[in-house]
């Protein structure tokens, strides 16, 4: 009879005891779940996608861009892979270029959008630095903010995200719309037609002179 309250006392223990473990089990539970999602959230991968458009020349549009950490939408030249390589394509009526990549690598920097925070984006519209002249192939990739400031300043900082070692990018053959061409060229024909009627001016001033 005396031995009953300390067997009493020994099951409440053991009680207690499993009662702790099993919080503990559901905290470190816990703990795992999170752990999993911040590790999904940072092998989260990098896209871009950049369709065939056409353009005034002045800016394209990143239909779709996924930037884990944030960052920016990127317009790059289209460079031959090699010197044998043709010059960037240029548009015909019934012409679809596809799989380009794998006969162009990016080139110079055309333009970048603003910084764009980390998650998925639709239809960015980068601003060209310079117009195009004429239709062509052109690469968008996605750049990291490698410095948090927001400020897009390639190649000093904020290189392009990678994906087994190379930039996530993706090509589009920019098309400029009716008569662009035809303007662009005609506007390059006025320019030289008013240097030529400077330079024959300053000769005929120079040779006015005594």
């Amino acid at each position: 009879m005396v031995m009953l309250p300390r067997a009493r006392t020994v099951g409440v223990a053991v009680i207690a005891t499993l009662v702790l473990l099993s919080g503990a089990s559901i905290a470190f539970a816990a703990i795992d779940a999170s752990t999993a999602q911040d590790n999904e959230t940072g092998n989260q991968t990098a896209t871009v996608t950049f369709e065939n458009q056409t353009s005034n020349g002045s800016a394209v549009v990143v239909n779709n861009t996924t930037l884990p950490e944030g960052g920016f939408a990127v317009i790059h030249a289209a460079a031959p892979v090699d010197e044998n390589a043709t010059d960037n394509m240029t548009a015909d009526e019934n012409e679809t270029v596809t799989n380009v990549s794998e006969e162009y690598e990016p080139g110079a920097v055309l333009g970048n959008s603003s910084y764009l925070p980390s998650g998925d984006h639709e239809n960015v519209t980068v601003e060209l630095n310079d117009s195009l002249e004429e239709s062509q192939v052109l690469i968008a990739m996605a750049h990291q903010d490698t410095n948090d400031n927001r400020t897009y300043e390639f190649p000093e900082a904020d290189g392009p995200y990678t994906s087994d070692g190379e930039p996530v990018i993706d090509d589009a053959l920019i098309t400029l719309e009716d008569g662009m061409n035809e303007t662009m060229a005609d506007e390059m024909m006025d320019n030289e037609t008013m240097d030529d009627e400077m330079r024959d001016d300053e000769m005929m001033d120079n040779e006015s002179e005594p």
